[in-house]
């Protein structure tokens, strides 16, 4: 639950971020590092030794404790949306099985909302 409160953060920020005008990389190198911290958060429940698991084996994978940085998910995906969309991707199998429903920020902001429309 603290993990989604932290996605919930992420999804905020990132609207937020967008009705500033915010470009897509500043919006998803942040919530890269979002994510990196929501990661801190789900080890802290864990055994040292699942936390050094767990750290050997994503270091192993992406170079880094915490898992992909801004720079190697914009190598996968192409674009600095689809970076953002993944930082903020929670699994569904997870999700269904704790009755939790997530729902993102939409990418575009109605007119009506949109802080220039005020």
């Amino acid at each position: 639950m603290p993990y989604h409160d932290v996605i919930g953060d992420m999804d905020r920020t990132r609207c937020a971020m967008r009705a500033e005008g915010r470009s897509p990389e500043e919006l998803a190198r942040r919530l890269v590092r979002m994510r990196c911290d929501a990661e801190e958060i789900t080890r802290a429940g864990r055994s040292p030794e699942e936390v050094r698991r767990l750290e050997e084996r994503t270091i192993e994978k992406y170079g880094n404790p915490l898992g992909r940085t801004a720079d190697q998910l914009y190598a996968t995906y192409g674009s600095w949306e689809e970076v953002g969309d993944a930082a903020t991707r929670t699994s569904k199998a997870v999700d269904d099985g704790l009755g939790l429903e997530f729902h993102p920020c939409p990418r575009e902001m109605p007119h009506a909302m949109s802080p220039r429309a005020a």
